[in-house]
């Protein structure tokens, strides 16, 4: 490398490093400026909060400020009992429902209880009892009428009619016994 050659090396070298010089003190000056423009926006957001709690004390201070919090407490409160009010009112619907299920399902057991009891008893004198009791029984209840009705179609097979043969055959006087020409043992025909 001649001299000429160094020389003009040499010159870039000091220029390239005169403008990393000038690089960092411009970096330096900005991040100076944003320091000083965020404490200057401090200052102007300290003086606007004092600004504000003079304010605020002009116009009661403190004490509304206290006055205000117990309210917005005591509305809190409120609310909460209201809810509270509210969740155990439905509770307590809820548990009566339940209750009024559980009782009309246990009357419509013994109901059926009763009507399987009466159709397994055969024989109308004991069926007639049966029927008593279970009217007794639900006197006080009307809506249990039709379990009445479902307790006859069970023991008699069908609703009764004026018109039907089984109601005329209850209310004519049984035939005349057949002559006793047989041995009495020997079992008869039926009607």
């Amino acid at each position: 490398m001649s001299p000429a050659e160094r020389k003009a090396r040499r010159q870039e070298d000091r220029e390239a490093k005169q403008r990393q010089k000038e690089e960092e003190q411009r970096l330096r000056e900005e991040e100076k400026a944003r320091e000083l423009a965020e404490r200057a926006a401090a200052k102007e957001r300290e003086a606007a909060e004092r600004a504000e709690r003079k304010a605020a004390k002009k116009r009661g201070g403190r004490r509304a400020r206290r006055e205000e919090a117990k309210a917005l407490r005591q509305e809190e409160r409120e609310a909460k009992q209201r809810q509270k009010d509210e969740e155990q009112r439905l509770r307590e619907e809820e548990k009566a429902r339940e209750l009024a299920e559980r009782a009309a399902a246990k009357e419509r057991e013994a109901a059926e209880r009763a009507e399987r009891k009466a159709a397994r008893a055969g024989g109308r004198r004991r069926a007639r009892k049966s029927e008593r009791a279970e009217s007794e029984r639900r006197q006080n209840e009307p809506e249990r009428l039709d379990h009445d009705v479902v307790a006859r179609i069970r023991q008699y097979g069908v609703t009764a009619s004026p018109a039907e043969p089984d109601e005329l055959r209850d209310t004519e006087p049984p035939p005349p016994p057949p002559p006793l020409t047989t041995d009495p043992n020997e079992p008869r025909d039926a009607e």
